[in-house]
């Protein structure tokens, strides 16, 4: 498992950074997360899996000027960059 960052909604935050700590099969109801401030949490996933979190970019990406370099163009990213 690498170290897989996803962006979760929150209604206080409106988006959350997690890393996924067990790995995705297909069929699975749920991810397993770890929040930021390094709380455990359930994310529950859509019979369909069609509802997986945003991925997260990387990092180094964060703070850029032109948004097309973002490996990961969505609401939470933009919001975060």
């Amino acid at each position: 498992l690498q170290c897989t960052k996803v962006w979760i909604p929150d209604p206080d935050e409106v988006w959350k950074s997690a890393e996924i700590t067990q790995d995705y099969k297909e069929g699975d109801k749920s991810l397993q997360l770890k929040l930021e401030d390094g709380t455990l949490c359930e994310y529950p996933l859509d019979p369909e899996g069609s509802e997986l979190p945003f991925l997260r970019n990387p990092d180094i990406l964060v703070g850029q000027n032109d948004l097309t370099v973002l490996s990961y163009l969505h609401e939470p990213a933009v919001l975060h960059n």
